[in-house]
Order: C-alpha cells, then structure tokens, then sequence
C-alpha cells in the first residue's frame, strides 16, 4: 500500500464508511477527554484516509475525526493512501486499530476475527501469526495473544469493558468452555466470586471434568489445591524478560512459568 501523502484536508469532505471497522456507537461515547486534548496540544496522530469519488473514505482515527468536528474545526491532518480495495482498506483500519490501548476490549475482539479471517482467506492457517507479527511489527508471542482475541464471546468481551471480568479470565473461561456459549457466559459470571488463584485452577478443573456444570467446576477450584509450591529466584535480567513474555501473552508472570515448566517437562518425556 503507498503512501500518497500528508495533508490538512476538509473535516467536512471525510465520510464514515465501511470501511472503518470500528463500532460507531462505541466511537461516540466519551470523547470529552479526547477533545480536550486536541484543544491543548492539537492533533498528534494524523488520521488515515482514502480517496473516492471526489470524497475521503476514513480507514482509521474516526474518534479524532468526530472530536474535530465537535470542536468546529475546518482542516484536519491526514495521511491520504493510495486507492485500494474495500479490502485492503479494511485490513489496514484493523491493523492499525488492533494495537490501539484505548480499544474497547469488545472491538479488540471483532479486529481479531476480522484479521483472523482476512490472512487466513489468504495464506492459510499456519502463516497467520507470523504474517501478522510482521505487519504489526511486534513478536509472534504478541500476535497469537491479539489472535486469541477472537475466541472470546462477545457478550463476554462486553463484560470486560464494564469491568466486571478481566481479559485473562474473559480468554481463560472462553477456553474453558469452549464451543458452549451458554456455559462461557454462566462461567465469566461466577468466576469472579473466587480468589485469583481459584480462577486459575478454572482451566485444568475444566479439562478433567468437560461434562460437568458450571457450579461443579466452582465447587472444584474452591477446595484445597493438589499442587506443590516452588519458589524461583531468577537475575533481574530473565525476571524482566519474563515480565514482557507474561505481558506479551495477557497472563500473570507466575502462569507463564508453570506453562513453561509444564511444556519443558512433557517435551522431555516427564509426563
């Protein structure tokens, strides 16, 4: 995709499209702080466009858009691509979009399967979170955690933008449950009346008892834990890089040593 070039164009000359994969009602909500800000320092980020039919389509920033126009402004910056496919256009919105930390987790969702289905339409399944590392410019650990995305429901995905769950324990009763919408949306429910380390128990309590109710399941992670405790001390180098892996996953650094260990020892043949 080239690059054309960076202009102040028309506010009102730019049209939502299809675009731009993001939910317009969620585009909407609170842009107070938003404008605010391009009041002090004005616009940081240019939003991104394509051409068509004597208009700009926007492909991504529609929040900096709208907060624009509120405001009264007449011109704004854009980085104005080249004319592509409807396609192409909406791969672009979604990457660009997918590594946003201000997205609402239940959007992160809807880019992941978009994504997801785009590559895999294209190249298969196998070459999906490599093509996406590439294109997004981060570690393939990174792409199949924004990949994951996609397998979480999103009557789920909705509760973690209310707070009411978080995006580990969305992915974790997701997997849980999987292929049981019914049963994910009960477990993301109960799951927050038990501890954090009851959660986690969640998974393999899941795996040994697939039939069971969720209340089992329940039941199960709040009796004593059949596991051992180890203490690791590791050089302030591996423990910050063990900090980014756990982050580069969605998990807590002490999930991520014991998938490691677990992985290391069954590789090994002490399963």
């Amino acid at each position: 995709m080239r690059l054309d070039s960076l202009e102040k164009i028309d506010v009102d000359s730019i049209e939502l499209s299809g675009l731009n994969v993001r939910d317009v009602r969620d585009a909407n909500k609170d842009l107070g702080p938003l404008k605010e800000s391009l009041r002090e320092t004005g616009l940081i980020q240019p939003i991104v466009v394509v051409p068509k039919d004597g208009k700009y389509h926007l492909v991504v920033g529609q929040r900096r858009w709208l907060a624009a126009k509120e405001l009264g402004w007449k011109k704004i910056s854009a980085v104005i691509l080249a004319p592509m496919s409807e396609e192409d256009a909406r791969l672009v919105s979604a990457i660009e979009n997918l590594v946003r930390r201000d997205l609402p987790f239940k959007d992160e969702v809807k880019y992941a399967e978009y994504m997801f289905d785009r590559l895999c339409s294209r190249m298969g399944k196998k070459s999906i979170p490599k093509e996406l590392a590439r294109l997004l410019g981060i570690s393939e650990n990174r792409a199949m955690t924004l990949l994951k995305r996609r397998l979480v429901p999103v009557e789920i995905a909705e509760m973690v933008d209310r707070k009411e769950i978080g995006k580990g324990d969305a992915y974790r009763v997701s997997m849980a449950a999987y292929g049981n919408k019914e049963k994910q949306i009960e477990l993301a429910k109960e799951v927050q009346k038990l501890v954090p380390l009851e959660r986690k128990r969640i998974d393999s309590i899941a795996n040994e008892l697939p039939e069971a109710p969720v209340s089992k399941w329940i039941a199960e992670a709040k009796k004593p834990a059949k596991e051992v405790e180890f203490v690791l001390i590791l050089p302030v180098k591996w423990a910050d890089n063990l900090k980014r892996a756990a982050a580069d996953r969605d998990e807590d650094p002490e999930d991520t040593i014991k998938i490691a260990v677990i992985e290391w020892l069954e590789a090994k043949g002490f399963s």
